[in-house]
């Protein structure tokens, strides 16, 4: 997750600072959100992630939040990933699906793809920094990744509209 990825305090949106990992007086909040079953947002539209300063954020769209943990782990778990699958994580986000997916099935085929290049690029940061190296995609979920196949896909991400 980024350093500065949880809002500390208030309801959904009304936030006024980022607690910060980095910092040991807001450790305890931040494993609380973590582990309390609460999504966390990650990004405001056009917030850059990669050397973003502690402090206030206001205006703009949430457009991206890493889900509920246990929700997550349960999903994966309904995947059945083992060494050697090709996995497709579409919605990457914090990069905490994409993580998991190359733990578990290696270093090779585990592709993650996310609309907004700001967060792939601090996501491939963040995972290069744990030692993973997905392939890690800027593009549009609808679209997938052409001319490529996956064994499992697992998609987090907000539909912009919906055919009716």
């Amino acid at each position: 997750m980024p350093k500065e990825s949880c809002p500390a305090g208030g309801p959904l949106g009304t936030h006024s600072a980022w607690l910060d990992w980095s910092a040991p007086q807001d450790r305890l909040e931040l494993v609380g959100l973590l582990y309390g079953g609460a999504s966390v947002l990650v990004q405001h539209d056009g917030e850059p992630l990669l050397g973003r300063v502690r402090g206030m954020r206001s205006g703009a769209s949430i457009t991206s939040m890493s889900t509920v943990m246990g929700l997550t782990a349960s999903l994966l778990e309904e995947l059945d990933l083992c060494p050697g699958l090709r996995v497709l994580d579409v919605g990457t986000g914090a990069g905490v699906t994409a993580a998991v997916a190359y733990q578990v099935c290696g270093d090779q085929g585990v592709v993650t793809l996310d609309r907004y290049r700001r967060l792939t690029d601090a996501a491939a940061a963040r995972l290069a920094d744990l030692g993973f190296r997905p392939e890690v995609v800027c593009g549009s979920g609808e679209q997938g990744v052409p001319g490529r196949e996956f064994d499992r896909i697992f998609v987090s991400y907000t539909v912009g509209n919906h055919p009716d």
